[in-house]
């Protein structure tokens, strides 16, 4: 676990790194197979409210077989359709990924480099904006409440 936290601020400082980059280097394309999210705009609308993460994770179980087996060389379309309804939808559940809360739930096997590597092998921008917030703002329980009994 503590290996996988390792890589995930390594990610978040290289994808600010890049954001950086890129801003100030505006005259020719980032060369880096790193995709980020622009700011949104003033007139955005919102992103919706998440009571939990897990259905959100749920939705990238195609992936288990590019984390776990180092013979699938790429994820599936299904996978990376799965990373982008997350990042359009409920981005700030990627923190769960940055903190390593959703370690726990990952197979033993996992090798969280590819799972570092699936939104540049995907093409799916992160958004940074939302990522650099992980550890200041409020973000939805991993899991849903526990029911009242």
């Amino acid at each position: 676990m503590g290996s996988s936290k390792l890589i995930a601020a390594l990610f978040l400082a290289l994808a600010l790194a890049v954001a950086t980059t890129s801003q100030a280097t505006r005259a020719e394309p980032p060369s880096l197979a790193l995709a980020l999210a622009p700011s949104p705009s003033p007139s955005s609308p919102p992103e919706p409210a998440t009571t939990s993460c897990m259905s959100w994770f749920m939705g990238m179980t195609p992936c288990m077989d590019f984390f776990t087996d180092a013979d699938v060389a790429a994820p599936s379309s299904t996978c990376c359709k799965g990373l982008e309804s997350l990042v359009d939808g409920a981005a700030v559940c990627l923190c769960h990924a940055m903190n390593g809360d959703i370690d726990n739930f990952m197979p033993a096997n996992t090798d969280f480099s590819r799972v570092s590597d699936l939104p540049a092998t995907c093409g799916v921008a992160l958004p940074v904006e939302t990522l650099s917030e992980c550890y200041t703002e409020p973000v939805p329980p991993l899991l849903p409440p526990s029911p009242a009994a």
